[in-house]
């Protein structure tokens, strides 16, 4: 038995061997076994009792047993920490509850191997002669069983003997120490859990004062790890040190790339002492408090000046102390400063998205009106110089006005929509002020998108099948439909068709029963191979690398999923053609609404 802190677990007579066999199993020195008498309430267990088994190093009681416990109620003065475990049955010391009530319930007589080895004298106890024992079993019993944990070899000889004197049938289950081992684990367990804390709260009385501050500070540090910006980790900083030390002043110095930030108000003699500092710490000019590093890594983030302490003779504690926090105020001012960095980073890519995409949108209605110009200025060299040849004709004359006003009409048409695109780009990534949507016919909108393409869109080559009713009215910025469209019809042109001479495309537009706006689009052309539509959407994906940004299909995702709360899919594969199906929501009774965001 050990010396030091032990666990007594006391048992009746009956169950003893199978407390020890599960102790002596799992190895635990500072557990020990022992054993009151097997009486079972006749007369019950006393305090008095169980005191003079008590060995004079048990630090912890666990007394467990039924009828036997029925008197003991509270322990008197003296005792050690005392916890009482009745138990149902006590045979759930050794076996699971549910064998023990089924066999109970089945008129078993349940038996111990440490019960039979002393069954003759048990009988005797109870007043009966062996040749009398079958009659008062009989009257209760219908069978007798053994669980067997296995400890007594003798055991089964034991029970057949016992059989024969009470002329009961008898059988034996095998039911081992697992479950007196998990049941002592549960309890062994909860007693040293027990002892941790108490030793733990008696750790904590004695060192209460000096632990104070540490646990103040830490509030404080959970709230430096929650901090955004170096500002406000600078200001909690600032706290920290304030609760810690009192100090008369403080000054924190910010560097970054060994360079002093301004914002800094510090005096002459102390920032000469800052910038001074060759070490992690040093002592202020006058004595009265200390300097230190803030750093991580091998980047100094800034300079810490505390002074004027109200108990300079403690400058040392204090100083000690200040250095255990300043790797975590270094780590609080990295995150922020990193944390700007990040968003900057995501700033700068998100505006670089925005640029390549607004550049995107322009390209189309610009390279149409470039084709306009182009062809207007070759018809009218090709007219000017039939005039100066004197071989004009009327004829010539007239096709020649009609395409001018043709061509001048796009041109006008597609720069007024690049007017436009600008003009909403400043709205919404300069000035921050969200589209207003209104009612609208979309398929006017549609035709004005067939309109503005013009030669692009070569009607001999591709034919444009539009299923769409004249009236159908939506809520919405037709500029974004006008984009949704443009790309589609842009992308089946460039990709779809680029290798065919002839080609097809349907578009159809109608309201479903949810009053969802459905569009499916779909075109002949060469399809999309699977490794591209899985990626169809991505920005700056493409499979035309020498015409293409990849920005496309991006943007009219961005514009049915986030803009408008709707949903896009494309169904493809090599040689089909492409089918692209929308779905958008529209706002119930008709009233002009829009998605948050854009």
């Amino acid at each position: 038995m050990s010396n030091a802190s032990t666990l007594c677990i006391f048992v009746c007579h009956n169950f003893i061997a199978e407390v020890r066999a599960a102790i002596e199993a799992e190895g635990w020195p500072d557990v020990v076994a022992l054993e009151f008498p097997a009486r079972c309430g006749r007369p019950p267990l006393s305090w008095a009792e169980l005191r003079a088994l008590i060995p004079a190093n048990c630090s912890g009681l666990l007394v467990l047993g039924r009828a036997c416990l029925g008197k003991l109620g509270e322990p008197p003065a003296g005792f050690p920490p005392v916890r009482v475990v009745p138990q149902t049955q006590c045979f759930h010391l050794v076996a699971e509850p549910w064998i023990v009530d089924e066999a109970i319930g089945a008129g078993a007589y349940l038996l111990t191997g440490s019960w039979l080895a002393e069954w003759p004298q048990h009988l005797q106890a109870l007043g009966f002669a062996p040749q009398q024992a079958g009659a008062f079993f009989a009257d209760f019993a219908k069978s007798l069983l053994l669980l067997d944990t296995g400890l007594d070899p003798q055991a089964a000889g034991r029970l057949a003997e016992f059989q024969a004197t009470v002329g009961l049938p008898a059988r034996s289950l095998a039911v081992g120490l697992d479950h007196t081992r998990l049941l002592l684990c549960r309890l062994v367990l909860t007693w040293r859990l027990e002892q941790a804390q108490q030793g733990a709260r008696e750790q904590a009385r004695q060192h209460g004062a000096e632990l104070a501050d540490y646990v103040a500070a830490m509030d404080l540090l959970t709230r430096l790890a929650k901090t955004q910006s170096e500002a406000d980790t600078i200001g909690t900083i600032g706290e920290l040190f304030q609760m810690l030390f009192a100090p008369g002043a403080l000054y924190y110095l910010r560097l970054e790339n060994n360079v002093r930030l301004p914002g800094s108000d510090i005096p002459p003699a102390m920032l000469e002492a800052m910038r001074a500092l060759a070490g992690d710490h040093g002592w202020t000019p006058d004595g009265q408090g200390f300097l230190l590093r803030i750093s991580h890594g091998a980047e100094v983030l800034g300079l810490i000046a505390v002074d004027r302490l109200a108990f300079p003779a403690y400058r040392q504690r204090y100083l000690n102390m200040a250095l255990a926090v300043t790797g975590i105020c270094g780590m609080a001012v990295a995150n922020a400063r990193n944390r700007r960095r990040l968003l900057e980073a995501e700033k700068m890519a998100s505006l670089g998205i925005l640029v390549a995409g607004v550049a995107h949108e322009i390209n189309t209605p610009l390279g149409v009106s470039l084709m306009a110009s182009s062809a207007l200025k070759d018809q009218s060299r090709a007219l000017s110089e039939h005039f100066a040849a004197r071989t004009m004709t009327q004829s010539e004359l007239t096709r020649y006005l009609d395409s001018a006003a043709a061509e001048t009409a796009l041109i006008q048409q597609n720069l007024e929509r690049i007017g436009s695109l600008v003009a909403t780009f400043r709205q919404v990534a300069v000035e921050g002020k969200p589209l207003q949507t209104h009612r609208f016919r979309l398929r006017a909108t549609l035709e004005g998108v067939v309109r503005s393409l013009g030669e692009r869109l070569d009607t001999r080559r591709v034919q444009l099948q539009i299923d769409c009713d004249p009236a159908l009215e939506i809520d919405g910025v037709p500029a974004d439909w006008a984009s949704i469209f443009i790309n589609l019809i842009t992308n089946s042109l460039q990709h779809g068709f680029r290798q065919r001479e002839q080609g097809v495309i349907g578009i159809r537009i109608a309201r479903d029963a949810r009053n969802r706006l459905c569009i499916d689009f779909r075109d002949d052309g060469s399809g999309i191979e699977a490794e591209a539509l899985a990626r169809i959407f991505d920005p700056f994906f493409t499979t035309d690398q020498q015409g293409g940004m990849g920005l496309g299909m991006h943007l009219v995702y961005n514009l049915v999923t986030h803009s408008m709360g709707g949903l896009i899919r494309c169904n493809s594969a090599a040689g089909e053609g492409a089918h692209f199906h929308i779905e958008v929501p529209q706002p119930a009774g008709g009233e002009a609404g829009r998605p948050a965001g854009r």
